[in-house]
């Protein structure tokens, strides 16, 4: 199951461009919440439909759903 990573700024998501799939961060910056809100919709659906994660590009395939404290 892909793993869909959102920046919650831009900063981050710039800084990480490599791991991050959504830049919520972008809200700070003049876009609106409904608008953000669809873009990352047809995020998930192009996701659902086939588009390959950063995760799965990378081949990354760990996961940690249920770990308690940091991850890296």
């Amino acid at each position: 199951m892909p793993t869909v990573k959102i920046s919650s700024n831009s900063i981050l998501f710039n800084r990480k461009r490599n791991w991050m799939d959504f830049d919520a961060g972008r809200l700070l910056s003049g876009i609106t919440l409904p608008e953000l809100a669809r873009e990352l919709w047809q995020y998930i659906l192009e996701v659902a439909s086939g588009l390959r994660t950063r995760n799965e590009i990378n081949d990354f395939r760990e996961i940690a759903i249920f770990k308690q404290g940091v991850t890296l």
